[in-house]
């Protein structure tokens, strides 16, 4: 039996309708919508988790977590892979807290020219900021540094005795809703941070984030930063044993374009080393990333990298992965070729079937889905 069809003429007829009222354009039939386009968070094993790539332009994101985890340093990160993607246009940090440095920036790839920094008063100029940037239409990355830090001008002028119920949820409600909007239309990625805070009501987990609801409901993804159970990295600098990095969990809590509940386990240095440069060490995790998905295979102490060319230890292969930025970059694009979504720039193999939770469950320590996963 032939299938009926929708009718073309009074398609047509309502579609002209639709975008005389609403604007041209507005109305998109589903198969010609684009494919994701992403900003690298700064980390393969992150971008590896996301299931895309990155973070997803045009949406709005959450890292939340304690405190010293790391969650400035990625961001920083992402606003350096934003900058290298979108020359023609610039990155914003609204400071909150009160405690950029201009020397960390620069540290993390940050190119300051190129970047504006905003030190808001009170709740109400961070929502007021984050309109405006997003509605020039010239950042490709704001970031916001942080929710908890927000003050609305009701609680400055009350006495500390005097309580003022929910208004900061009130004001950060309407800035993700508008938030929403504008950065859809100019296509810049916006990335909350947030902080735990004790939960008081009892039920539930024992820890939450502030800011109300609307903000979790409005992220595309929310990531919650968790440290390991692995010890504190220690190393020799200046001639004194010091602690120069953690590991760090990053589990992808809500994710609305992959699977869900994936985790990345990524190395972080806050402090130079032998054990590794600042930040990431962007060659060790490709080795990780790689042998997790396939990419580059393992034959006994010998390491086949995408290229053909083979190499003997782990160790001699990070080590040629850090001389040859085409040889990292052939191996970053082959393991993100292996996600669910398009990467920007970059052929895509799409698999022929999804792995099963099995499977994921037994990539390496580096890369894994959690049980709920």
């Amino acid at each position: 039996m032939k299938q009926p069809r929708p009718d073309a003429k009074a398609l047509k007829t309502f579609t002209e309708r639709f975008e005389k009222a609403f604007g041209a354009g507005t109305l998109v039939n589903t198969p010609d919508v684009n494919p994701y386009e992403v900003i690298s968070s700064g980390s393969l094993a992150l971008d590896y988790a996301t299931g895309v790539g990155g973070l997803v332009e045009g949406r709005l994101h959450e890292y939340w977590g304690q405190d010293s985890l790391g969650k400035t340093m990625m961001a920083l990160l992402s606003l350096a892979e934003a900058q290298r993607k979108h020359p023609a246009k610039v990155v914003g940090f609204i400071d909150v807290e009160q405690k950029s440095d201009r020397a960390w920036m620069v540290a993390h790839g940050v190119d300051l020219a190129r970047s504006f920094l905003y030190q808001p008063d009170s709740a109400e100029d961070v929502a007021d900021a984050m309109k405006e940037m997003l509605r020039s239409g010239q950042f490709s990355m704001i970031v916001l540094d942080s929710i908890g830090a927000m003050l609305p001008e009701a609680e400055k002028e009350r006495d500390a005795d005097q309580a003022v119920m929910a208004t900061q949820a009130r004001i950060v409600t309407r800035m993700v809703k508008i938030a929403a909007v504008e950065a859809r239309r100019c296509s810049a990625v916006v990335l909350f941070i947030n902080q735990a805070r004790a939960n008081l009501s009892g039920y539930g987990k024992a820890t939450t984030t502030g800011g109300g609801f609307a903000l979790k409901h409005a992220t595309t993804m929310k990531m919650e930063f968790k440290r390991t159970g692995t010890p504190l990295f220690e190393a020799m600098v200046a001639g004194e044993k010091r602690v120069v990095g953690h590991e760090l969990a990053i589990r992808l809590e809500r994710n609305n374009v992959a699977p869900p509940h994936r985790t990345a386990t990524i190395c972080l240095h806050h402090t130079p080393s032998i054990r590794g440069p600042l930040g990431i060490d962007r060659a060790d995790e490709a080795v990780t990333i790689g042998l997790a998905c396939g990419v580059i295979v393992q034959h006994g102490g010998w390491y086949t990298l995408p290229t053909g060319e083979r190499h003997q230890g782990r160790d001699k292969l990070a080590e040629a992965l850090r001389a040859s930025t085409d040889l990292l970059g052939a191996v970053r694009t082959a393991a993100l070729s292996t996600t669910s979504i398009e990467i920007y720039d970059e052929e895509v193999v799409i698999p022929e079937a999804e792995e099963s939770v099995e499977e994921a469950a037994v990539l390496t320590p580096k890369f894994r889905r959690t049980p709920e996963g």
